[in-house]
């Protein structure tokens, strides 16, 4: 009914509008063969010195990306009070706040993926916005916005050359530096930063503190006072389809919603997740994913989703918000230990994950205001020699291959979307022996050198700088799901001489078994979002927000339903990698990044540090 009625007011309004701009005198036109042909693009630079008032340079670059285009008129309208002073490369003039730019006698022809560079000087008090509503011959252009670099002293007196294209990145994994990197802009206000979460706060998702409040009306009692305890802490925003950035169905808000949110809460910083890479998920059995290599995916994800993010956190408005960037978490890690499966063999030979990524840091990197942290799963998955260093490797190759090489990266992500402890406060050393035998030797550990996140990324950070990283480099750890807390927690080191019963009485990780990724039962809430919790590592945060769903649970639905279910998240199925124990998910979960109320209740009772 709600949708039926909003389409049914929607051609009531464009009814109304047409009669009342007919009654105007206005003509209501329909688009020519040849407009509906042009599609474009502008990139709109601006150089600006002043304060209070002062003047700027703009270098303004038409695509056209539909038919060949000749005698061109690019309109716009300043949003503020600048007025044009001077121009170049085009026959400019402005009337009130419009803004012309008329093809030159020399020059009128815009091939098809052509490009033109303009440009002029202006004049600004009060504020200087940047113009958004750039048309080509009437049609109206996608719009790339550039932040200002710091304020020059003097106007420049002659155009800005045309940027250089961006950098295609190479389809294979091997490092191939792009031949011509984009230039970086100088850092404005008070960014950048060595520590992108120090001294500031986080943005709140509107969105998760009402489910966190309808979870807490729901339950009541001394429940709902835990929930509402957490309902402001900062969660990071997934962009996992690309109606995510840009809105579309099923969407609450868009990617810009979520930064002027952040801007109206005064928030210092926002951490966004960047999960939309063609044929993500190459290991799992079950992969959600929105874009395929085999379909133009790589194109897609380029043009669709990493421009449109880089256009929209490019905005000068949020030059002085922090914005941290979780880069497509578990896709390197799939290529390491997804190396002998097939659909993760088919997407490294494809090279779509390397090139996207690299694609991805080549856009965002730049900007002084943005922070790429490269996902490397987590030590229940990659703490063994061999995956360490595959993963460290394939880490630097990949990076090592953008466009500004390997300071294109503030640090490392682990344990996003995962339940690891940060500290098994109980077992500080899996080379200890239990009975002449090395912890690590034990089911639960299965040989793996490092029991905690804490070693983990410590080890990783090391092979990294190790590999030419800057030492400078940070770390990120997802604690919204791995603490622990609850009755099932030990209180002390076990005494038993068993090495099983050892380390399953002193562990906090209460899991049958360390790789059980699914929507786990007793787990709690971690630590809550900290900056410089531990040396090398930049944050604490929840990047995970507590309360979605991992997956679909069991038992599995018949074979017409659309609903995936993945086996690792049916709590009557074996698990994956250790048949002889469960996977110790959830029931009747709903969808990935559905609310799942009940797994919320748990993960606030189990919360360590309790609430």
């Amino acid at each position: 009914m709600r949708l039926g009625t909003g389409r049914l007011q929607r051609k009531i309004l464009t009814a109304v509008t047409a009669v009342a701009l007919a009654a105007a005198g206005l003509v209501l036109g329909t688009a020519t063969a040849s407009s509906a042909a042009l599609t474009c693009e502008v990139t709109y630079t601006t150089y600006e010195w002043g304060t209070g008032s002062g003047g700027f340079t703009a270098s303004v670059t038409m695509k056209n990306t539909g038919d060949p285009v000749t005698n061109w008129t690019l309109m716009f309208t300043f949003p503020g009070t600048q007025r044009l002073t001077q121009g170049w490369s085009a026959q400019w003039s402005q009337s009130g706040a419009r803004v012309t730019a008329r093809s030159p006698a020399w020059g009128g022809t815009i091939a098809t993926g052509g490009s033109v560079a303009i440009g002029f000087n202006g004049a600004w008090t009060g504020s200087n916005p940047p113009p958004t509503d750039f048309t080509l011959n009437g049609v109206p252009c996608k719009v790339i916005l550039v932040p200002s670099p710091s304020p020059s002293p003097s106007p420049s007196p002659s155009p800005s050359p045309s940027p250089s294209p961006s950098p295609s990145p190479s389809p294979s994994p091997s490092p191939s530096p792009s031949p011509s990197p984009s230039p970086s802009p100088t850092p404005t206000g008070d960014v950048p930063v060595d520590n992108p979460f120090t001294g500031v706060t986080g943005y709140v998702n509107p969105d998760w503190s009402a489910a966190v409040e309808g979870s807490a009306v729901a339950a009541g009692g001394t429940t709902a006072e835990k929930m509402r305890r957490v309902r402001n802490v900062s969660t990071a925003v997934w962009l996992d389809r690309i109606a995510k950035v840009t809105g579309g169905a099923g969407v609450t808000r868009g990617l810009e919603a979520h930064l002027d949110g952040a801007l109206e809460q005064h928030a210092g910083y926002i951490t966004l997740v960047l999960y939309d890479l063609p044929d993500r998920d190459c290991w799992s059995l079950v992969s959600t994913a929105e874009l395929h290599y085999s379909e133009n995916g790589l194109a897609r994800y380029k043009t669709e989703y990493i421009d449109a993010i880089a256009a929209i956190v490019g905005k000068p408005k949020y030059r002085n918000l922090r914005i941290a960037t979780i880069v497509e978490p578990h896709s390197l890690s799939d290529l390491v230990i997804g190396r002998n499966t097939v659909s993760c063999v088919q997407v490294g030979q494809s090279g779509v994950y390397v090139s996207g990524i690299r694609y991805a840091l080549d856009k965002l990197s730049p900007l002084p205001n943005v922070y790429p942290y490269m996902d490397v799963a987590h030590s229940g998955l990659m703490g063994w020699d061999v995956n360490v260093d595959a993963m460290a490797t394939l880490v630097t190759s990949t990076v090592q291959g953008a466009a500004r090489g390997l300071t294109s990266v503030a640090g490392i992500a682990a344990d996003v979307a995962d339940y690891v402890p940060t500290e098994e406060p109980y077992l500080p050393d899996l080379n200890l022996t239990v009975s002449g035998s090395p912890i690590r030797s034990s089911t639960f550990f299965d040989w793996n050198l490092y029991g905690d996140e804490r070693d983990y990324v410590t080890a990783m950070r090391n092979a990294l700088i190790a590999k030419g990283f800057p030492s400078s480099i940070g770390a990120v750890i997802d604690t919204s799901r791995n603490g622990w807390g609850g009755p099932a927690r030990p209180a002390r080191v076990s005494t038993s001489s068993d090495l099983n019963t050892y380390v399953d009485e002193s562990r906090v990780d209460r899991r049958p078994y360390r790789y059980s990724p699914c929507n786990q039962k007793g787990a709690g809430l971690g630590a809550r979002p900290v900056a410089n919790p531990l040396p090398g590592v930049d944050a604490y945060l929840w990047i995970k927000p507590p309360g979605e769903s991992d997956g679909a649970g069991g038992p599995l639905l018949p074979p017409d339903t659309d609903r995936l279910v993945d086996p690792m998240c049916d709590p009557t199925a074996k698990n994956r990698i250790y048949s002889a124990l469960p996977t110790n998910a959830l029931p009747n979960a709903p969808d990935a990044g559905n609310w799942h109320p009940e797994q919320f209740a748990m993960l606030v009772d189990n919360a360590y540090p309790p609430l």
